[in-house]
């Protein structure tokens, strides 16, 4: 599921246990930022893991704010597009007293005056000690450009998929708070599109010049687009198709194409068929 808003001012953030100082190294945080009209992006889905006999359910969040998504985005399953440039450093978050805090400005300042509190309540709690996740901090000579947070909780803490996010919201100050329902679906798109591409291109490369391919095509140059490759060996499978029913004269066709060819044909169809069907789903969604 994922999630938009935006942080209208940004100052001071800290990700930590709420019981850690500044002298622990296992902590996020970042002061004097002096920054205005963040994104905000929150992806979030349940997760199941099996180990061995066990079953392990929980909830499975990134969270990424940014100064301009033209620098940076937040892709599917938690990866980070980001510009040529831009250099970041990561920090494991670690836990000792089974919980972890989240907050900007004002709430960052009241995770500091609440330190000596048992997991106080602007903390989630995590039933566990340990590592909740990875901060990642991308700058630009200096110059803090987005924040990405990977954070996870068991589903024996009873925290709800919209529990985490209101508590995201209001310890971030998120406003414009809004479910995103396109935005994944553009970005497989997007994915699917570039593997189009360099399919496309590979199987251009090895067919163009290639001496069977120029003399069965003759002077039809169009066999090295991969397009007109799938049409045509559909064509060979509905004659072939009608030649067995008996319905049609003639010799059983074969194919022209390489098995590798062939394989990057049924690929580059199989991913075009994909690109339609989230198509029809961004319209449907449209429609609700």
């Amino acid at each position: 599921m994922r999630y938009k808003g935006k942080i209208k001012e940004l100052n001071h953030i800290i990700i930590s246990d709420p019981s850690y100082d500044e002298s622990v190294t296992c902590r996020y945080e970042k002061n004097n930022l002096k920054e205005k009209n963040w994104y905000v992006d929150i992806d979030i889905k349940p997760t199941v893991d099996k180990i061995e006999d066990f079953t392990i359910k929980g909830t499975e969040f990134f969270l990424f704010l940014s100064k301009d998504r033209r620098l940076s985005e937040l892709r599917e399953n938690g990866t980070i597009r980001y510009l040529s440039g831009i250099e970041f450093e990561e920090t494991e978050i670690g836990m000792d007293t089974a919980c972890v805090a989240l907050g900007i400005n004002e709430k960052a300042d009241e995770i500091i005056e609440l330190r000596a509190d048992w997991q106080p309540e602007c903390s989630l709690n995590t039933l566990t000690d340990g590592l909740f996740g990875t901060v990642k901090e991308g700058k630009i000579q200096d110059h803090t450009v987005f924040i990405w947070l990977s954070g996870y909780l068991d589903e024996d803490t009873g925290y709800s998929i919209e529990e985490i996010v209101d508590y995201l919201q209001y310890q971030l100050n998120i406003t414009e708070l809004e479910k995103d329902i396109t935005k994944p679906m553009i970005i497989r798109q997007q994915d699917i599109l570039e593997k189009m591409t360099e399919i496309e291109l590979r199987f251009k490369e090895i067919t163009k010049e290639n001496p069977k391919l120029l003399q069965f095509f003759n002077e039809d140059n169009r066999f090295s687009n991969i397009t007109f490759a799938g049409t045509y060996l559909a064509g060979i499978a509905v004659r072939n198709e009608q030649r067995k029913e008996g319905n049609l004269g003639g010799k059983i066709e074969k194919s022209p194409y390489s098995k590798e060819q062939e394989k990057l044909i049924e690929e580059y169809t199989d991913l075009r068929v994909e690109f339609e069907k989230t198509e029809q789903e961004i319209e449907n969604d449209i429609d609700i």
